[in-house]
């Protein structure tokens, strides 16, 4: 289990201990405060304390995802590249945009799939999406054409299921 594994481990378990610092919040508030302030401070602070550990886990997710995938694509002699990983309920969104590739495209994307397949991460990823463009400044125009992309096939999935 290298460290980022075992850091995201780490804050799955604490995250769901958000109640001990919620109690402790209740009773430091509940004498000056009173029971209906000291209870919304008691709800605030559960919800953030979740919220920032989901987060912070997620961060590292997608920080050891680029490190893995930008370790691939640099053995390949693929420097130039833009990350961009998205979190949705169903899990991770991961786009590479690939700068110049051209020919290396289809072996960029193999080595891509191969690392996120073997990686301890491998379950979050939901949908990969490798995009080879000219330059940089393009990555916007692809995103929204990814985008749409996305939003039509989760409308399709939907569907699919609302017939069955």
């Amino acid at each position: 289990m290298n460290k980022a594994e075992a850091n995201s481990s780490r804050l799955e378990k604490i995250r769901w201990l958000w109640f001990i610092p919620s109690a402790i919040m209740y009773t430091a508030t509940e004498v000056p405060l009173g029971k209906t302030m000291a209870v919304a401070l008691c709800a605030a602070f559960g919800l953030a304390f979740y919220g920032i550990c989901s987060k912070g886990r997620m961060f590292i997710i997608g920080e050891d995802i680029v490190n893995d995938m930008r370790a691939a694509l640099d053995g390949l002699g693929q420097r130039d590249s833009v990350f961009e990983i998205k979190n949705f309920n169903l899990g991770l969104v991961v786009r590479v945009y690939l700068i110049k590739a051209r020919e290396m495209t289809p072996i960029c994307n193999k080595v891509i799939m191969e690392k996120l397949n073997k990686g301890w991460y491998n379950d979050q990823v939901w949908i990969t999406q490798v995009v080879d463009l000219e330059e940089t400044k393009e990555v916007n125009t692809a995103q929204k054409i990814l985008n749409e992309a996305l939003v039509n096939d989760i409308r399709e999935k939907s569907e699919r299921k609302k017939r069955k």
